[in-house]
């Protein structure tokens, strides 16, 4: 997912979304495999391999392995279905398997965003709010222009900061919990603790993002993309 985008009521083509920005994007993991702290970024292959992608009507599926070592042994399977087609919503799935032979530890997947909502012109005043009781993470500008994300389950951590301040590692594992941010240059993080593993197991996360004018089309469209699911994504 590149870019996401959005038709005003002038015909217009309005820039929702352009990922990955810079050197973090799209989605991310760490875990632990026989006490080995292991990263696997979205935005490079040098250990992630294509074992399987597909194309439909809106849909793409790709089928991911993760290998941390450099025998290229894989310890995780990620698979990853992104649907979006006629309509200002985007569902994703990230659904991650142990193919080791060994229990995978303390994995946390992230997903990380960069809207630049508004496009070149206006992205340097964009805010990010992210409301705890709903799980909801909030982006826009003044234009009115919202972008907004929700998951099942909810995200255990968040954050939203500078494109470039957003940072994981070993050391700092997790993201900082802040509520808003803005208006600035922002981009969003989200983190799920799926926990331990076992060999074979596998962890779901389902994402909804969609995108309108006013706060009440994008409540109104988050339930549609829930609904979407059980009809689009298998």
């Amino acid at each position: 997912m590149k870019r996401l985008s959005l038709i005003d009521s002038r015909g217009k083509d309005r820039l929702l979304l352009r990922n990955p920005a810079g050197y973090k994007g799209g989605f991310w993991l760490t875990y632990y495999v026989d006490e080995m702290f292991c990263m696997a970024a979205s935005t490079e292959n040098d250990s992630f391999s294509v074992v399987n992608e597909e194309t439909g009507k809106g849909m793409l599926e790709v089928s991911l392995s993760h290998s941390p070592m450099l025998d290229g042994v894989p310890a995780i399977r990620t698979d990853i279905q992104v649907w979006s087609h006629n309509k200002p919503i985007m569902l994703i799935r990230h659904k991650t398997t142990n193919v080791a032979e060994q229990i995978i530890k303390n994995m946390k997947l992230y997903e990380f965003m960069d809207f630049d909502v508004g496009g070149p012109a206006s992205y340097k005043d964009d805010k990010g709010v992210y409301d705890q009781n709903n799980g909801l993470m909030l982006v826009y500008d003044g234009n009115p222009l919202l972008v907004a994300l929700v998951s099942l389950p909810q995200p255990d951590r968040w954050e939203i900061a500078p494109p470039t301040k957003l940072k994981i590692s070993e050391e700092y594992p997790d993201l900082q919990n802040n509520l808003e941010l803005g208006p600035m240059d922002v981009a969003i993080g989200l983190q799920w603790n799926l926990g331990n593993l076992n060999p074979g197991n596998s962890s779901i996360v389902d994402i909804v993002i969609a995108s309108a004018t006013s706060l009440e089309e994008i409540k109104a469209l988050i339930p549609d993309g829930w609904k979407l699911f059980n009809k689009k994504i298998r």
